[in-house]
Parts: structure tokens; C-alpha cells; sequence
């Protein structure tokens, strides 16, 4: 019998209100697998440390919440083509001995749209200019959107999104606005 489960866990400050082990911990269950996920309260000033430690453990990958996000980058070993263009991680996973973020919130999107609409080719609009506005005009324009439109109320903050678009994939990153 074995009693070494593979950890997994979430770093963010404050901790304590974040559900999400209740909810990983019942997917492992319902998937018959030998995983732990620990909610780790992690102050700013400790997350080179809360890293080094879960590498030395042998942590598969944590997640990453405020205020950690663009912090973590400076202690992982590379990025995820997305991540790298987002500028934020919310997800880091073990690659054998080396730990690579990714961002997985515009991933989310995008799949949520698979079956439904298909994104190669398109424009699209996306309202908000935002860390998850961000990662959705990113992933949309690596799934082969052709343009990613930006609206939102500060326009700097959409044209600075946009000019991610442009620059780093395909697509033309386009500013409208608000009113």
C-alpha cells in the first residue's frame, strides 16, 4: 500500500476564503486519483520561498491568485506561449524537473466555445480590458481569430491589449470606444 499522494494546492493571500480545494479535491475523488490539493496562505514576500518549497517536495503544478500572479514569474523556469504574451500565470505545472506557468483563463473561454462557434478566421469583440479580458483576447487571437476588437471604459488599458494582439500573434488588435 502506498501512502505518498501527489500534491497539488493553490497559492494566494488571503487564503481562507478560497473554495477551490473543496471542489479539486472532490474532482480527484470522483476520478479515483491519489492527488492532495493544499490552500496555501502565502504572503507576497514569501512566494520565492512557497515555490522553492514545492518544487523540493515535488509538487505536480499550484495555482496562483492574487497577489501572485505576475510575481511567480521570476521564480518559475519558463512560460506557455500564452502566459508569456499575457505577462501572468495562474497555473503552474511540473514538465519533469522544470516549472512552467501557464494561463489558463482565456484557455477556459476559448474551449468553452468549441462545438459552438468556430473562432479561426473571425472577429471578434471582446468588452473589458482586464486580467481576464487580457488572457480571453490572447487565446482568441492564438485560436486564429483574425481580429480581436477591444471596448472598454479606460481606453489606455484596451489599446495596451490590443497592441499585445498585434504585436505577438496573428491578429489585428482593434480599439473601440465605449460610448
Amino acid at each position: 500500500m502506498e501512502f505518498l499522494s501527489a500534491l497539488t494546492g493553490s497559492f494566494s493571500h488571503p487564503a481562507a476564503g478560497n473554495p477551490t480545494v473543496a471542489m479539486v479535491e472532490a474532482a480527484y475523488r470522483h476520478h479515483d486519483l491519489d492527488f492532495r490539493y493544499i490552500n496555501c496562505d502565502v504572503a507576497e514576500d514569501d512566494l520565492g520561498d512557497a515555490v522553492r518549497g514545492a518544487r523540493a517536495m515535488g509538487w505536480r503544478g499550484f495555482n496562483l491568485s492574487i497577489p501572485h500572479k505576475i510575481a511567480v514569474i521570476d521564480h518559475i523556469d519558463s512560460l506557455a506561449e500564452s502566459a508569456a504574451i499575457i505577462g501572468a500565470v495562474n497555473c503552474v505545472r511540473r514538465d519533469q524537473d522544470r516549472l512552467v506557468g501557464e494561463n489558463t483563463d482565456g484557455k477556459g473561454f476559448v474551449q468553452s466555445l468549441d462545438g459552438i462557434v468556430g473562432i479561426p478566421g473571425t472577429r471578434v469583440v471582446v468588452l473589458g480590458a482586464g486580467g481576464a479580458a487580457r488572457a480571453i483576447a490572447v487565446e482568441l487571437a492564438l485560436a486564429g481569430a483574425d481580429q480581436v476588437t477591444l471596448i472598454n471604459r479606460t481606453a489606455a488599458k484596451a489599446e495596451a491589449i490590443a497592441a499585445l494582439v498585434s504585436t505577438h500573434t496573428s491578429a489585428e488588435g482593434v480599439v473601440r470606444s465605449w460610448s
